[in-house]
Parts: C-alpha cells; sequence; structure tokens
C-alpha cells in the first residue's frame, strides 16, 4: 500500500472546522431527546425547534463524525434503479410515493441552506445513471420508463462520453450537490439559536422504555424524555422487536483526488456491478474529484481492504488522469432487505422512533427522516409513515432475504473459526492477524514500537468472531457491523461494551514469538 493510504480522513471532515460542544454532565428532563448528531438527528432538532419543540440532542463523539461527514455529498431522488425495484416489489403508487418523499428531502436542503445563509458549496446539479456494460442497457432503460410514468423529469442520453465505459445513461436535473459537514455543523447552530441544546462526547449507552423513557450516559448522567429519537443509523434500543434480524451492515470506500485533466460536472453512478459513485467537488476554486464505492458486507474475512482505496484511485485516473490524492475514507451503512429505509415508531405503545437502513443515500434519507420524525412528534402522523414503517405488510418475504443475509454472515463466520490460525513469528509491525492464545482464538495487533496487544475478539453484541481489517486497523464484525479499535475500544455499530484485553507487553516477551 502507498504511504499515502496510511491515514484515512475524510475530504469533508478535513476542510471543515470543528465546532466545541459541552458534554452533559449532569441529570436532566427533556420533551424530547435526539441521540445523534449526523444529518437525521440535526434535522429533526432544528425543525422541532423551528416548531418551538427545544430537544436535547446528545452525541458520541463530534457533530457530523459518523457517515454523515463520509458521504459523496449528494442530495438526490435519484438512488440507483430504485424505482424499477420499487414497482417490481409494491407497485407504481408505491414508487411514486417514495419519489416524492425523497423529493421533498432535497428540496427542504435547498430551501433551508438558502433561508439561513448556510455557506455549504451547496450547487443545482444533475445526478446521472449509467450502464457501465452493455449488458446494463435493460436495466437503465427500464429505471426510465417507471420514472418517466410517476413523473419524475429525466432523459434518456443515448451515446454520452463520460464516464468511459458508458453505454448509455438517464439524467436526473434539479438535483443538488454539498459540503455535508458544512451544512450540518451549520444547522446545528441554527437549532441552537432556536433553543435546543446540544452534548458532544456524551454516548447513550442503556435504555428503559417508560413514562418518562430514562436515557443512561457513559460518563454517569441520566436523561428523562416524553420521547426518543434514536438517530444513530444501528438502534441503541430494541425491545423485544430483534430489530438486527433486518439490518445488515456494508462498507464503502471514498478518495477525493486533484486530476490532471478536467471532465463534465455532474453526480454519476452506475446501475450494477462494481458500485462508482462520483461527483465534482469545487473548493477555493479548484475541481476536486471524488469517488465512492467498492461495497462490501462489514467484516467479510475475504476482503483485501487495502486493494479497495487503490481500485478508487485507478478509476479515477482512468476517468481524468490523477495528479495527486487529497484524502481518502471509509463509512458504514446499513441495508434493508427491501430496499426501503425504517423511519418512524419502534412500536405502537413506545414513543421511541429510529431511523436507518439509509443503504447509501442517507443525506436525502437522513434529511427525510428528521422531517417525518419532528412531525410524528408534534402531530402524531405523518404522510409517508406507511411507506417507512418498520411494520409494514411486506415484511414476511423481507425478513427471507434478511435470514440469507445473517446466513452469509455465518457462512463466513463458521469457515474462519475452521481456518488454522497463524504463528507469531512472522507478525511484522503495523500487522494485525488472528492467532491462538491461551488456548483460545484471539486477535493480535504488533505496533512500530514493537509493543503488542492482544484482544478477545468475540464481539460484545452477539459473541460473533471478529475480522482484523487491514486498511483501517480495526477489528469488524461480519454479523452485525460491530467495529472496534486496536486497543479494544467500540468505533460503531450496535455493540455497547468494548473487547477484552488479554495482553499488552513487548512481542519479545511472548513465549511464541
Amino acid at each position: 500500500m502507498e504511504k499515502q493510504f496510511n491515514q484515512p480522513q475524510s475530504y469533508w471532515l478535513m476542510t471543515a472546522k470543528d465546532d466545541t460542544y459541552p458534554t452533559l454532565e449532569h441529570s436532566l428532563d427533556t420533551e424530547v431527546l435526539i441521540v445523534g448528531g449526523g444529518i437525521t438527528g440535526i434535522t429533526c432538532a432544528y425543525t422541532l425547534a423551528k416548531r418551538g419543540i427545544k430537544p436535547v440532542v446528545i452525541e458520541a463523539e463530534t457533530i457530523c463524525s459518523g457517515t454523515t461527514g463520509k458521504t459523496t455529498g449528494k442530495v438526490t431522488i435519484q438512488h440507483g434503479p430504485i424505482y424499477s425495484i420499487l414497482d417490481e416489489k409494491y407497485g407504481r403508487e408505491t414508487a411514486k410515493l417514495y419519489a416524492t418523499s425523497q423529493k421533498e428531502a432535497v428540496d427542504f436542503v435547498m430551501r433551508i441552506a438558502e433561508q439561513e445563509s448556510i455557506d455549504c458549496r451547496l450547487r443545482d446539479n444533475t445526478a446521472y445513471l449509467y450502464a457501465s456494460m452493455e449488458s446494463d442497457l435493460p436495466a437503465v432503460e427500464k429505471e426510465y420508463g417507471i420514472a418517466e410514468s410517476i413523473g419524475i423529469e429525466c432523459r434518456y442520453i443515448d451515446k454520452p462520453d463520460f464516464p468511459n465505459h458508458n453505454f448509455g445513461m438517464l439524467a436526473f436535473p434539479g438535483q443538488a450537490v454539498f459540503h455535508p459537514v458544512l451544512y450540518v455543523r451549520a444547522l446545528a447552530k441554527r437549532a441552537l439559536s432556536l433553543g435546543a441544546e446540544i452534548f458532544c462526547k456524551t454516548k447513550a449507552i442503556k435504555v428503559k422504555n417508560g413514562d418518562p423513557i430514562l436515557v443512561q450516559c457513559e460518563n454517569g448522567p441520566d436523561i428523562r424524555a416524553k420521547h426518543l429519537v434514536m438517530a444513530t443509523q444501528y438502534p441503541i434500543y430494541d425491545g423485544p422487536n430483534l430489530f438486527f434480524t433486518r439490518l445488515y451492515a456494508k462498507r464503502s470506500y471514498g478518495i477525493a483526488v486533484k486530476t490532471k485533466s478536467d471532465w463534465p460536472d455532474g453526480s454519476y453512478i452506475n446501475v450494477s456491478g462494481r458500485t462508482r459513485s462520483i461527483r465534482t467537488a469545487i473548493e477555493n476554486g479548484d475541481r476536486i474529484f471524488v469517488a465512492v464505492g467498492e461495497n462490501h458486507p462489514t467484516g467479510r474475512s475475504d476482503v483485501n481492504m487495502d486493494e479497495r482505496y487503490v481500485s478508487l484511485r485507478d478509476f479515477a485516473d482512468s476517468v481524468a488522469g490523477v495528479d495527486h490524492v487529497l484524502a481518502y475514507w471509509s463509512a458504514q451503512d446499513y441495508d434493508t432487505p427491501d430496499m426501503i429505509p425504517y423511519i418512524g415508531k419502534i412500536s405502537q405503545n413506545a414513543q421511541i422512533y429510529t431511523a436507518s437502513g439509509y443503504k447509501k443515500w442517507g443525506l436525502s434519507t437522513g434529511t427525510l427522516a428528521g422531517l417525518m420524525l419532528s412531525e410524528l412528534i408534534e402531530s402524531g402522523a405523518c404522510r409517508y409513515e406507511d411507506l417507512y414503517s418498520r411494520s409494514r405488510s411486506d415484511f414476511t418475504s423481507s425478513a427471507a432475504k434478511a435470514i440469507t443475509e445473517v446466513g452469509q454472515s455465518v457462512v463466513e463466520l463458521i469457515k474462519s473459526k475452521l481456518e488454522k490460525t497463524e504463528s507469531l513469528r512472522d507478525l511484522r509491525p503495523g500487522e494485525g492477524r488472528i492467532i491462538r492464545f491461551e488456548g483460545k482464538k484471539a486477535g493480535i495487533y504488533r505496533d512500530e514500537s514493537d509493543r503488542v496487544i492482544i484482544l478477545d475478539i468475540s464481539c460484545t453484541h452477539m459473541s460473533t468472531e471478529l475480522n482484523y481489517n487491514a486498511a483501517e486497523k480495526t477489528w469488524d464484525c461480519p454479523a452485525h457491523g460491530g467495529r472496534y479499535s486496536l486497543d479494544g475500544k467500540l468505533l460503531e455499530g450496535p455493540p455497547k461494551n468494548p473487547l477484552k484485553i488479554l495482553y499488552q507487553g513487548m512481542f519479545s516477551d511472548l513465549t511464541d514469538a
């Protein structure tokens, strides 16, 4: 791996000033508690505050430090071939309602950025869905027919000249691109000025449903709330619902580069195959090429993650010629079995709300979720509630697909347990692997100063064995997306506890070395 790929950092987080918010140090009562400081939580907080309801927002790290800050920065109703998929599965009216809801979110971002004078590099943009192989043309043509029939403004381009290997594409005008971190952090300030309270470095670790709902924070304080919004991608509370069986985690990778040649403006994504989602960013007059893709289920052992960034860089080079790499990063998102996110109450008899399963389209869907949840809290109803409900009618077939996805994870898990573990003798500085330690499998990492740390690599969520992610130097769960640092600290996902440290010391002191 090249030296430039040693320290991942999102281009958006790298080019935005972080705002300082206090850590919650005392217990409090509030009408609405929002857990999560990404685009969903902050949109919900802003909208509630505009309506006179003053919520409390808590964020485990900093505003926009999660997946919101690691996207392409597209705000669009064009979510791949989604409309033909929804039409085939649910019918034309469902596809139309999905498009209407997503357009409401896109329009909200464009309107609020202007009304609040938010400098977030927002630009009107055309989104393109293209066929990177001739065999993909029928899928593009089908999407065109469905999109036109439900009133989406789009046009078919027969022989496009960009990107290369493009056999035909759809153009969706009236979409947008922006700097997601600048937008969300500015929106958080507006919410604060309207009466919302925001606390960072404040992690929720336990929820007790009741009246009021009780949320316990890692650093001590309790929060009592009438309504709880879990804007955390994976819900921190599920009750008896086994929500995790209907969500599966996927990782994607991003790269921002300065190029040698120019290319047409717009945002692009291929209809199938190895994902290539690209757009233009303009920073200080420079055109930046942003590409995201290389999607795969989190924690799968057969994935060489170091090569993901190289693959994206090579793609950018083939399209516009790479001068140098500015930034690279990865993100985690969750999919639902039927392609429709979950937004709404976790059950009818609880004032607890969740939003998840954005399938890589979180800037529009996260905005929509914030709008929907604020409306549900204020009025108890929302026109899109049934479409995005966790209890929607087609759960049986969705559950079957979810079981299949989980089954694939289990196959990977069993495979990894049967594989022969490696010895320590050839473990080089900067490497990690699975070994046998005191009679059982464990994870080891050797740092550049020759110190090692050995962890119990059973995920603290449901005891699934973790895999080592060499590209990001993390331990990842192949079942439900939990991720841990080299010293066992929880980074993201459904687990609530860190990994157990089995050994820390010098590499030379280990008897197997």
